[in-house]
Order: structure tokens, then C-alpha cells, then sequence
């Protein structure tokens, strides 16, 4: 122990063993306020970035139902009818022209454009979140496949609309194809 306290005595002060470097508060100010310029830089690409990922998750959900809708309908030669549901167990009220709470397809055996205890389900989605809007042109709240596979209607288009970026629009023409198309930015 006597050999320790001498050599601790001996040693330079910028070599002193118990010594601690540490930071100042003014490094740890101007650290912080570096930290917090970055994150303030990099925010708004990466909330457009996140904005543009659930448009495009939302447009394959959508669009790879329009297509199962169809194929379906013609595997089965039956209707198939793909329509906005907020609560997955039946079609949306005609007033109510929004999407984005979810949609269900089903076969529509008994052809009332509902789904009943008759029909068959397909498939059910929950819907897309992120997502300001999902609406459909017109009146438009269900798609109808026939067992040609072709619309029971006319042309029907939905829009997806992010909380920032671009919108994409999914168009059904009138033998069932899908078609994608991006819109105007959203302000």
C-alpha cells in the first residue's frame, strides 16, 4: 500500500489515476441541440416515406381482392361481390361510400348483392391504416365479378388517399381487368 500512495504522489496530474474525464454541460448542450436539428431534418422524409408505404400496402390489399373476386368468380360461375364492410360480417349502408374501415368479397349465392347467411365468404380485410380516404367514384360500394368474370356494371374506381404524398387510383373496367394510376399530390 505505501508503494501505491507514492506512485499515485508521483504521477503528473494529466496522468493521475482516480482523475475522470467527462464532458462539460456546454458539450452536452450543443450535442443535444445537434441531436435535435437531425431529428427535425429527418422527420418529414420519413413520415413521407412511412405515408407512401401504407398507400401502397392499402393499393395490393385492395387491388389483389379486386383480382381474387374475379378468378373466383369465374372458378365457381358464380357472382362474387367485393364491398366496403366496417364490420366484416356485411356490406356497408349505400350512404356510405368509404373503404378504409375494411371490405369483404363473398360468393353471392342467392344474388341480393348482400351478404347472407347463404353466401359464401372469400375473403375479409380489416381495412388500411395510415390512410386518410378510400372512396369510390360516384356511388360506387361494391364491386360485382359475374361468372364470365366480367363487372355486372359499368367501369368503377377507388382512390386512395395517404395523410401525405401521393394518391393511387385502382380502376376495374368492365371485363374485370385492374389498372393502377397515381393521382395528384395531397396537400
Amino acid at each position: 500500500m505505501h508503494y501505491t500512495s507514492e506512485l499515485i504522489m508521483r504521477l503528473p496530474s494529466h496522468q493521475h489515476p482516480l482523475q475522470f474525464r467527462g464532458y462539460t454541460l456546454m458539450e452536452l448542450v450543443v450535442a443535444t441541440a445537434l441531436l435535435a436539428i437531425l431529428i427535425q431534418l429527418a422527420i418529414p422524409p420519413m413520415s413521407r416515406l412511412l405515408s407512401e408505404w401504407q398507400r401502397e400496402h392499402a393499393t395490393r390489399a385492395i387491388a389483389d381482392h379486386l383480382v381474387l373476386a374475379r378468378s373466383e368468380a369465374i372458378r365457381w360461375s358464380q357472382r362474387v361481390v367485393m364491398c366496403s364492410s366496417v364490420d366484416g360480417l356485411r356490406c356497408s349502408p349505400s350512404s356510405n361510400r368509404e373503404w378504409k374501415s375494411g371490405w369483404i368479397v363473398f360468393q353471392d349465392i342467392d344474388g341480393n348483392g348482400q351478404f347472407g347467411p347463404s353466401d359464401k365468404l372469400v375473403a375479409v380485410s380489416q381495412g388500411s391504416h395510415g390512410i386518410r380516404s378510400i372512396r369510390g367514384n360516384a356511388l360506387l360500394q361494391r364491386f360485382v365479378f359475374m361468372p364470365t368474370g366480367m363487372m355486372a356494371s359499368g367501369m368503377g374506381t377507388l382512390e386512395i388517399v395517404p395523410t401525405m404524398g401521393t394518391s393511387q387510383r385502382i380502376t376495374v373496367n368492365r371485363i374485370g381487368r385492374v389498372r393502377l394510376s397515381t393521382s395528384l399530390p395531397v396537400e
